[in-house]
């Protein structure tokens, strides 16, 4: 599957050949060795899903179509059951903040 990048070059292109992109197990290998430089626990619930849905929810309250298209999403559906999740704050807001009825005439 072809993936975007920069013109007719990868995102992150493998070495020595820039023309490819480098392999999902690099990649693996940076993400684990940057959450430990940064000094960050290691996310429960996959590798790079739980950041995909940590991006995902924080943009619940923006369009639904513009969340997925900047996220690479091709189905709503996927995004909104598998990636945006409740959260208590936002849970919160929907019980305190009730929007206002108006009589359509």
């Amino acid at each position: 599957e072809r993936r975007h990048g920069f013109g007719s070059q990868p995102l992150f292109p493998a070495h020595p050949d820039k023309t490819r992109p480098v392999t999902k197990s690099t990649a693996n290998k940076w993400l684990l060795r940057a959450e430990k430089a940064a000094g960050v626990e290691h996310l429960e619930g996959g590798l790079w899903h739980p950041y995909r849905r940590r991006w995902a929810t924080l943009r619940k309250h923006l369009p639904v179509h513009d969340v997925a298209a900047a996220g690479g999403w091709r189905s709503l559906e996927a995004l909104q059951q598998s990636y945006q999740a409740a959260d208590a704050d936002t849970v919160l807001r929907v019980v305190l903040e009730p929007g206002e009825l108006r009589k359509v005439e």
